[in-house]
């Protein structure tokens, strides 16, 4: 059988700090899909409420540390030094997922419960990212203290229950391209990643959106990261980012993007098929499907919010479907 996820974010508005509606009708739709491991809604905010993935865990680091300083969607860094926090930060929304699930009784409903956390390069681009050469993902003394600040948040989430933690890092996309910008070595980008993970028992997997680089490909293969993520309906050129021998070589499992998370339009049952298909043929068996990434981007258009369920619910009939034909 194929296991299916979902990335996170859905077009409807965050209001996880108000009544929870939004929060709770989202949990609840996932679940109604047959996903086989839901992810908690990552909820885009509004413009009288930015909320987004970076903020997520900027707002709460920056309540505890001055050098950090948010300023509506913005999130300024004042210094260098970023005190790490005694806790985990921006799990608050995992933890209200976990107990929903349970207080309602659908954990039988799923093989398991996913987690998205926002990679530390990633974070730190989000920290006075107006210069792309002196935002924050350019100080590696800034990347250390969040991926310090971020273990702690994947071991609170692996406490809880989770049976897979997704780190995302669309960053990489930018920062890994012909070169590593920054003059990072490589070999610090994998220990970075490496520490993330460190110390939880849940399967990890890492998201890169975009096109996968030789060198995202190279740090995503050495890395001890369970699962690479990445998008495959957008970015069809991924086919050839691996090989079958790649993935069994390193153990690792590959999370198929096979719908687009862009594009307003339904994909048919059929199409998804025959894209799976093709990633079994290509890739081998060690297959996870999914959506190429979040659909936080279709927020405001008409109807989107229903056509994302289709898209997910046409995704699953298809893993379904291909996985029983073996």
């Amino acid at each position: 059988m194929l296991a299916t996820a979902d990335v996170g974010s859905l077009p409807i508005e965050d209001d996880f700090n108000g009544n929870r509606k939004n929060v709770d009708r989202a949990i609840l739709d996932k679940v109604s899909l047959g996903l086989d491991y839901p992810c908690y809604p990552q909820l885009p905010g509004s413009s009288a409420n930015p909320m987004n993935m970076g903020l997520q865990f900027l707002i709460p680091l920056a309540k505890t540390d001055s050098s950090i300083q948010i300023k509506g969607e913005e999130a300024e860094l004042l210094s260098d030094e970023i005190k790490s926090p005694s806790g985990p930060v921006g799990v608050e929304r995992a933890e209200y997922f976990a107990g929903f699930i349970r207080a309602r009784g659908l954990s039988s409903r799923a093989k398991g419960i996913k987690a998205c956390v926002t990679g530390p390069f990633t974070l730190a681009s989000y920290l006075s990212r107006k210069n792309l050469m002196t935002c924050g993902a350019s100080k590696p003394q800034v990347i250390k203290s969040l991926a310090q600040a971020l273990s702690r948040s994947c071991r609170r989430l692996s406490e809880l229950g989770f049976d897979l933690i997704n780190v995302d890092e669309p960053f990489l996309s930018v920062m890994l391209g012909r070169r590593v910008l920054f003059n990072y070595d490589e070999r610090f980008v994998v220990e970075t990643l490496d520490a993330v993970i460190s110390g939880i028992s849940s399967l990890s997997a890492i998201h890169v959106c975009g096109m996968v680089t030789p060198l995202v490909r190279k740090v995503l293969l050495e890395s001890k990261v369970d699962i690479v993520d990445h998008e495959f309906a957008g970015s069809p050129a991924n086919l050839r980012a691996y090989t079958r021998e790649d993935l069994e070589r390193s153990g690792k499992f590959l999370a198929y993007g096979c719908i687009s998370s862009v594009k307003p339009q339904l994909e048919p049952v059929e199409q998804i098929s025959a894209s799976l298909r093709n990633a079994l043929k290509t890739f081998g068996p060690r297959i996870i499907v999914k959506p190429d990434c979040g659909f936080g981007g279709l927020l405001g258009v008409p109807g989107a919010y229903e056509l994302v369920l289709k898209k997910l619910k046409n995704m699953v009939d298809a893993a379904q479907l291909v996985g029983a034909a073996g």
